[in-house]
């Protein structure tokens, strides 16, 4: 069988990048690298230039690495914290609460990241990696329905910022589905990549122009945004009912949770919605979660088999943006389930601890599925459904990604609609009326198919 590229992720803008690379010449890093770039416009609420993730690498025949850049926190003196605001998002049947501002700007990872992932792995020059990115800025990518309904419920985010409104509106009314959105002002940023070296480039200049933007909130130092340091880990690994699981380590949590439900499921030759839900309360005991947060995820399997599976988020986003850039700066230190110890509230400088989980399964004959899925706190329970599918229900990649998920938050039990109706033993179940991106966003691949999650408007090849 001749062997095929396979890219999977959340706008056919980012996934056609991807693509582009690697029918260049690139490998699955250079056209993942690509693709993160793409979507810092046609998924700008997603993720940005000023966000953080982390991407599971495995070339060829070699071992498979986590590249951890994933925002981090200084020490904060809370007294010193200025611009700390909260906003209240409405999802229709419940309102979430925010807390945006600069001084919910923590020390973003993705470009550094981005940057050592190129030096490491990638095979084309950088600047290539960023044309594609600076055409969708300057001449518009179309929104999809996902952005239009995620623009909709972070109006707020959107509206604390004229410039950041101006982005979103045509005529007084936020853009929808099928309008093209653009962001010039990044286009100009990133061209200066084209014509510097990347890393002299973002320790030089684009650090000091962050920091000035950061300074207010009392919490970043040029310091801080020049010596961040992406980490390369050693994958969380389980075995799992002959099949090698590899995740993203601590002090991400994703993996750990995961893996705590896995456990629970391994016995099953069939997961039913009912074991399910006991391995959603087994991880519920561990850990509390809640929040909505604004995550995407890109999977990649070039024809050589090299793997490039890269989550990266920006929170809801701080609301305003780097003047003179197009970028909205990640809001983590204003996420609530991301400082569960209070806000503000770090005393030694850290990696803060997150869902994102990319994700690698690798059976006994050696083919290789990865995946991974936005969705914050869905990330879990996303994650684990398809896993379960796959492996002890033996269900297609289409299908695990496309069958109906449920969510255990808080106390109540969060279904979509199914053709089957399991006695379920949560007291406060809601059914909902349809698939919805609540349920999170698995875009996947393995040697034969690919697969992006119709939840949040994903996109495949």
């Amino acid at each position: 069988m001749v062997k095929k590229n396979k890219v999977a992720g959340g706008h056919h803008n980012t996934v056609d990048s991807a693509y582009n690379i690697l029918k260049a010449g690139g490998n699955a890093f250079d056209a993942a690298i690509a693709g993160v770039f793409s979507s810092m416009s046609c998924e700008y609420l997603y993720t940005g230039a000023a966000s953080g993730g982390a991407m599971l690498v495995k070339k060829n025949d070699s071992s498979p690495k986590i590249i951890d850049f994933f925002v981090e926190t200084p020490a904060i003196n809370s007294l010193k914290v200025k611009d700390f605001k909260t906003i209240h998002a409405d999802f229709g049947d419940t309102k979430q609460e925010f807390n945006i501002g600069v001084g919910s700007v923590g020390i973003p990872g993705t470009l550094p990241g981005l940057i050592e992932i190129h030096k490491n792995y990638g095979t084309l020059p950088f600047s290539v990696l960023v044309e594609q990115a600076i055409d969708l800025a300057k001449n518009g990518c179309l929104i999809s329905k996902n952005q239009e309904y995620l623009s909709g419920v972070l109006y707020p985010v959107i509206s604390s910022s004229e410039k950041l409104e101006s982005l979103f509106t045509k005529k007084n009314s936020l853009l929808k589905q099928g309008d093209s959105f653009f962001n010039k002002d990044f286009g100009s940023f990133l061209e200066q990549f084209l014509y510097e070296d990347a890393s002299t480039f973002y320790k030089n200049e684009v650090c000091p122009l962050f920091y000035s933007a950061f300074k207010g909130g009392g919490i970043i130092s040029l310091e801080d945004l020049q010596k961040y340091t992406p980490k390369k880990r050693v994958p969380l690994k389980t075995s799992y009912r002959n099949h090698d699981i590899f995740m993203n380590p601590s002090p991400s949590t994703g993996g750990g949770l995961i893996n705590i439900g896995l456990a629970e499921l391994k016995g099953f030759d069939r997961v039913s919605k009912e074991n399910m839900e006991h391995a959603l309360y087994k991880i519920k005991s561990v850990k509390e979660e809640d929040m909505v947060g604004s995550t995407t995820h890109l999977s990649i399997i070039d024809k050589k088999n090299n793997v490039a599976s890269v989550t990266t988020t920006n929170g809801v986003g701080a609301g305003f943006i780097i003047p003179g850039t197009g970028i909205m700066p990640n809001n983590m230190l204003g996420e609530k389930h991301l400082n569960i110890h209070g806000f503000h509230n770090w005393k030694i400088k850290q990696r803060i601890p997150s869902n994102i989980c990319p994700t690698l399964i690798i059976d006994n004959e050696n083919n290789l599925t990865t995946l991974g899925s936005a969705g914050s706190s869905r990330i879990i329970s996303a994650t684990l459904s398809v896993l379960s599918d796959l492996v002890n229900n033996g269900v297609s990649l289409s299908e695990a990604i496309s069958n109906p998920r449920i969510h255990l938050e808080e106390n109540i039990l969060h279904c979509e609609p199914d053709i089957v109706h399991p006695k379920y033993q949560t007291e406060n179940v809601v059914i909902w009326e349809e698939k919805s991106m609540y349920f999170g966003g698995v875009n996947a691949c393995s040697l034969s198919s690919s697969v992006a999650d119709e939840r949040r408007s994903g996109a495949s090849i």
